[in-house]
C-alpha cells in the first residue's frame, strides 16, 4: 500500500527518514506515515467509573469516612 497523503494533516509532502530506517515521515507535521489522527472525543464504557470523575472520588471518600467512623 502506497501512502501519498499524511493521515494527520493531509499534506502530500512526505520524505523517507534515514533515522527511522527509511520510513515515510510527513514534512509538515513530522508524524510517521500510517499513524492516524487520535480521536479525543471517544467515549469509553468505563467513563462513569473513571478516577477523573469527581463524583466517584467524592463517594469513595464518603465510604472511607463512614467505615472509619463505624470502626
Amino acid at each position: 500500500m502506497i501512502i501519498n497523503k499524511c493521515l494527520v494533516c493531509g499534506s502530500s509532502n512526505l520524505r523517507a527518514d534515514r533515522a527511522l530506517s527509511g520510513r515515510l515521515v510527513c514534512n509538515a507535521c513530522g508524524t510517521p506515515a500510517g499513524v492516524s489522527r487520535r480521536v479525543k472525543n471517544k467515549k469509553s464504557i468505563y467513563s462513569k467509573f473513571s478516577l477523573n470523575n469527581k463524583y466517584f472520588i467524592f463517594i469513595c471518600i464518603l465510604i472511607l469516612a463512614f467505615i472509619l467512623v463505624v470502626i
